[in-house]
């Protein structure tokens, strides 16, 4: 199962789900890295027929599913007459089908770690109580409101109930109008929307603080919360009314991203436990 998936299962029994906001934002042509999602399609076109259909066979011997698949689509759309006499339905499904086992393989390996981590997570979680609620956090978050942060955490009320958030913290002297986020992990980008709360310090200097604290409650918020504590590289970007501001994200928050997400499944699963307990089954 997706990881992203086992999460919504989790988030949908204990989460109330809310309508997805919307708002447009400016373009950030230099910022963003849209157009180099995926990766270029490689040219068969000058290959003949019955030659590239060799390729694709001997791809799938060597089990080179990823190009054999790819040259096969090309064969299939350049040569739909060939489809019918070279079976290439059938071995296409045959790619699939290996493909799926892959995936599935490598999806259980990501599973059986993120089991594995669950348990120590917990211990990694500092924990504080604030109107009735207990909030869970990873013990390098910020301790003070006057630093810039990227964290996740999540809550527990009085009869267990959990829920997980984003926070994002932005300080400086002048506004930025934070009006979205795009948030990149390895060359994809997330956008992200939600209501900015702003404050402005007393003393000499006011700072400005913008700040987004968002429930992980949408598939898109999943996605976007998981890729940046698995992926390698991760960077957002601030989208103000008028201009921008980019910030990398760490590799140690990153880390606390990931502890506070495999503490809360851990936590999760205890209570989905207790309650299985409780009805008998």
């Amino acid at each position: 199962m997706k990881i992203t998936n086992i999460i919504l299962s989790l988030l949908l029994v204990i989460l109330s789900i809310s309508c997805k906001e919307s708002a447009e934002k400016p373009s950030i042509k230099d910022n963003s890295t849209r157009q180099v999602e995926e990766a270029p399609v490689e040219d068969y076109s000058d290959i003949p027929a019955d030659e590239l259909h060799k390729h694709i066979l001997a791809h799938y011997d060597l089990r080179q599913y990823k190009i054999g698949k790819s040259k096969l689509k090309v064969l299939i759309e350049s040569r739909p007459d060939l489809i019918d006499s070279l079976n290439l339905e059938v071995l296409q499904n045959d790619f699939d089908l290996k493909l799926s086992e892959i995936k599935q393989k490598e999806e259980a390996l990501i599973e059986r770690e993120r089991k594995m981590r669950m348990p120590n997570a917990t211990k990694r979680m500092k924990i504080s109580k604030e109107n009735g609620l207990t909030i869970y956090e990873d013990t390098t978050t910020p301790e003070f409101d006057s630093t810039e942060s990227f964290h996740a955490y999540y809550t527990k009320d009085n009869v267990g109930v959990l829920k997980l958030y984003l926070k994002i913290r932005y300080i400086d002297t002048q506004w930025l109008n934070i009006e979205s986020y795009i948030v990149t992990v390895d060359q994809l980008d997330y956008d992200l929307t939600g209501p900015i709360e702003q404050i402005e310090t007393r003393g000499k200097k006011k700072y400005k603080h913008e700040i987004l604290d968002v429930a992980i409650d949408t598939v898109e918020k999943l996605e976007l919360i998981n890729a940046v504590a698995s992926g390698e590289n991760a960077t957002a970007v601030y989208v103000g009314k008028s201009t921008y501001k980019k910030r990398d994200i760490s590799k140690d928050q990153q880390l606390a991203i990931r502890n506070v997400i495999d503490a809360y499944l851990f936590e999760a699963d205890m209570t989905m436990g207790d309650l299985k307990t409780s009805l008998g089954s």
